[in-house]
């Protein structure tokens, strides 16, 4: 059982005396616990040094500062206690006043105890109401922000606003970039553990910002490989353009992080990326206890077989055909100077696939 905090402020000699006495049993078991003051200075005071006080019982007629004042003083600081006025039968007026002040309820005097009794109950249980919404709020506050760390902010959204938000597995038309740094395992073999997950976090966070920024979501993480999808969970006319978008703005990222890098004696850095444009199956995978939304399709493994292109071809980006088509047809979304800046890279075959596809490159 929650112990309940609070404070009664009154200017009469026997007040404290009526009020222990008549919850005496609910004082010696723990359930309330009282604390007086005899104004409404000397109560803000009190409420200053004890800020965990969960109800007051305020009378309106008191020296120094009386409980109209007093409440006034509660709302520009813009504390929320609940209060329970106390004041004489027939002075409605003032409890007007006092409920356009905040106060929650009230009695009239001369005081019936039961009443108070449960004034304040349905008042505490008000209190416990609201403070549980609070914490669920907070709680869900945390979950989203636990969430951001681990998925897009567009899938969070879904995810915290609907009970099923990814739905059935569909067929879309999406952009696929696949990314990854140049001669990472042998980077690797020379750096400690330690070394190689801080490498790995400075470079997941800086490309997935951009990702983020050009409204990508992340697919998946591959030790050093980033997979992204541009049109999850809605595809757009803008999704082609995005993708070329987001790959230089990786690349701008990364020139940043080199300069810096060359500033601490560290060596510079090159990544590959690969970036596709087509259908593509959307769907959850994985168990009830561990599931992952990803896209799945020849598009997508083409991407990937892209990516691994940039390293025979020594450039830092290599886009299919399909994608450049998609720019052409008039959703450019501004992405035209950077179609310009990629030159023809003529037909390629992948290894697993049997045809071959047009490629376009950037130079490094």
């Amino acid at each position: 059982m929650a112990v309940a905090r609070i404070l009664a402020v009154d200017d009469e000699p026997d007040f404290e005396l009526l009020i222990t006495q008549r919850f005496r049993k609910q004082i010696r078991g723990g359930e309330f616990v009282f604390t007086f003051a005899g104004n409404g200075e000397e109560a803000l005071t009190k409420l200053d040094a004890d800020p965990d006080i969960d109800l007051i019982l305020l009378d309106i007629n008191m020296p120094v500062m009386d409980g109209l004042t007093m409440l006034a003083k509660l709302r520009e600081r813009e504390n929320s206690v609940r209060s329970i006025i106390v004041s004489a039968y027939g002075d409605m007026e003032n409890l007007r006043t006092a409920m356009n002040r905040g106060a929650f309820d009230f009695v009239t005097k001369p005081v019936d105890l039961a009443d108070l009794e449960t004034t304040m109950r349905k008042t505490l249980a008000d209190v416990a109401n609201r403070r549980e919404l609070e914490r669920q709020r907070a709680a869900a506050e945390r979950a989203r922000h636990n969430l951001s760390r681990y998925f897009s902010p567009n899938i969070v959204e879904m995810l915290a606003a609907q009970d099923e938000p990814l739905g059935a597995v569909r067929r879309e038309t999406v952009a696929v970039l696949f990314a990854d740094i140049v001669g990472f395992t042998r980077m690797a073999e020379t750096m400690t553990p330690e070394a190689v997950m801080s490498l790995l976090r400075v470079f997941h966070e800086r490309m997935t910002a951009q990702i983020f920024a050009c409204g990508g979501t992340i697919d998946k993480y591959i030790g050093d490989a980033i997979v992204a999808v541009f049109g999850v969970p809605t595809p757009s006319p803008a999704d082609a353009a995005n993708a070329l978008t987001c790959a230089d703005r990786m690349l701008a990222a990364l020139d940043a992080w080199n300069g810096e890098r060359a500033r601490d004696g560290e060596p510079s850095l090159a990544i590959g990326i690969g970036l596709n444009y087509g259908p593509a199956v959307l769907g959850d995978v994985g168990s009830a206890h561990s599931m992952a939304f990803t896209v799945i399709g020849d598009m997508v493994n083409t991407a990937s077989r892209l990516q691994q292109l940039t390293r025979t071809l020594n450039t830092p980006l290599v886009v299919g055909e399909p994608l450049v088509d998609a720019l052409r047809g008039g959703t450019s979304n501004g992405a035209s100077s950077l179609l310009e800046q990629l030159r023809d890279g003529g037909e390629q075959i992948l290894r697993g696939r049997a045809g071959a596809i047009r490629i376009w490159t950037r130079g490094p």
